[in-house]
């Protein structure tokens, strides 16, 4: 028995030398992400937003181009705009992770912040959304926020302290999460219905409280509001009614079901969701976290009910679920108890963040097994694909090039600073339809660009007089062929 602690302290620092090194390791990944891995579509687009300031746009709020035009005053390095932000906002999470971390352990516990760090950044989702400029990152930080301040709530209304400016603080926080994202709302449903199921055996916040926390919601969503009224509620719309499809039979909405949650157990990494069934033991929290642990359960509880439900209606996204994951990092170590099953977890995000690496900065993996998908194709080939483009403008004396995909359009004007150029895309609206004037015609020679998955369509044609095939653009990889784009000239005499 003598020489048990010692034993204990030797293997529990070389298992801190080991979480020492995987961090490390998942940090060098991130630095050689940010180095060198190629520009992806919805960066570009939503940097493209940032050089068009608005009270806010088609496809989500605007919290994240204000940060990243103000991030502009400092660089005008386009590359370190969409870069940065998301770096900047993982230092943040990992701030309140490991302040988080202390206040759970009641001190500070290097080991254990140290664990619940790698694991935290293990899980692919976040690997992702902490490396690329997608509005998620904001969403993750602001809502990381939100529920270290719901978790300060309940400490001190616990310990009989006054309280109520955490709970205001947490307001405050999830309606920017919400002015960044509308899938916060998910978070926010999720955390009223505790608050209002729990009401008599919590007693607070009061129900003035948490109209008051209504209010502020309301007020600070006013941008939003505002676009809207004067864009015929193009937002709204699009999200509302013109991605649900209520024609959905019976076997598509449980195609869409399967690939939710296919979805979420690879992005969240299948280690963690078959453990998760330890959240739902209120023996493995103290007492006074209790509340806290009730409230993980109904949040996830709720966004699962409502993602299954908004599968009868359109094709729901995994990350969807993001939110309603974040009241569950603190406790990471007490849901993946068992050693065996964190390094299943630490392993399976070590590879996923190589694979993502590798894919969008050096080569295909989905060359390996036979064409590369359009996703991960389109943005290899760019510095070609411009040069080959101006050449094409010259000969045919005009300046303007449209695109028949918001993906591809976007690429273009990120990498040539073009900002002439136009996206007519036939499936859907995009924010290139709201900047574009009503009745605009365009210039007498025009460039269409165009690929195999998103052809020249009814709205570009019924814009020219007549259309004509120039040449392909091919995009190699070595002996591999990546994509090849359509250069069409759209006549108007």
């Amino acid at each position: 028995m003598k020489n048990l602690a010692p034993r204990n302290s030797i293997i529990e620092s070389k298992e801190s030398i080991f979480l020492v090194l995987v961090l490390l390791f998942l940090l060098t990944i991130k630095v050689l992400f940010v180095l060198y891995a190629n520009v992806l579509p919805d960066e570009a687009y939503y940097w493209l937003w940032s050089k068009n300031i608005s009270l806010s746009y088609f496809d989500h709020p605007p919290l994240v181009s204000w940060f990243q035009a103000l991030l502009s005053f400092l660089s005008n390095n386009k590359y370190f705009l969409i870069r940065a932000l998301p770096i900047f906002n993982l230092v943040a999470v990992l701030t309140i992770v490991i302040v988080w971390q202390k206040y759970i352990s009641e001190k500070f516990d290097f080991r254990a912040c140290l664990q619940t760090v790698v694991l935290f950044l293990s899980f692919p989702i976040f690997a992702i959304f902490f490396s690329i400029s997608f509005p998620d990152y904001l969403l993750i930080t602001l809502l990381f926020g939100t529920s270290f301040c719901l978790f300060l709530y309940f400490e001190r209304n616990d310990n009989g302290r006054i309280a109520i400016h955490y709970w205001y603080l947490a307001v405050f926080l999830f309606s920017l999460a919400l002015l960044t994202k509308y899938n916060a709302v998910l978070f926010g449903f999720g955390v009223l219905a505790y608050f209002l199921y729990y009401k008599k055996e919590i007693g607070s916040p009061s129900y003035g409280h948490i109209f008051a926390a209504t209010f502020i919601i309301f007020l600070i969503q006013t941008p939003v509001i505002i676009w809207n009224l004067h864009n015929e509620l193009a937002s709204f719309s699009f999200h509302l009614n013109q991605r649900l499809d209520q024609g959905k039979d019976i076997l598509t909405v449980f195609k869409n079901i399967f690939a939710f949650f296919w979805g979420v157990l690879l992005a969240f990494s299948p280690f963690f969701i078959v453990n998760l069934k330890n959240n739902f033991f209120a023996a493995n929290y103290a007492d006074n976290k209790k509340n806290f642990h009730k409230l993980s359960k109904i949040v996830l509880i709720f966004s699962l009910a409502f993602c299954i439900f908004l599968s009868f209606f359109t094709n729901v996204l995994y990350y969807w679920l993001t939110p309603a994951i974040i009241l569950l990092i603190p406790f990471l170590a007490k849901i993946i108890k068992a050693k065996r099953w964190q390094y299943f977890h630490i392993f399976y995000g070590i590879i996923i963040s190589l694979i993502l690496f590798l894919n969008i900065s050096i080569y295909p993996i989905s060359a390996f097994f036979g064409t590369v998908d359009r996703e991960t194709a389109i943005v290899f080939g760019w510095n070609k694909i411009i040069t080959e483009i101006e050449k094409e403008k010259t000969e045919h004396h005009t300046e303007k090039v449209v695109f028949s995909d918001y993906r591809l359009g976007s690429l273009y004007i990120f990498h040539s600073s073009d900002f002439k150029a136009d996206v007519i895309m036939d499936t859907r609206k995009t924010q290139f339809d709201v900047w574009r004037e009503e009745g605009n015609s365009l210039v007498k020679n025009t460039l269409i660009i165009a690929d195999e998955d998103f052809p020249i369509g009814k709205k570009i044609m019924s814009r020219f007089e007549s259309i004509e095939f120039l040449r392909d653009i091919e995009i190699h990889i070595g002996n591999k062929l990546v994509r090849k784009y359509h250069v069409f000239l759209g006549i108007n005499t």
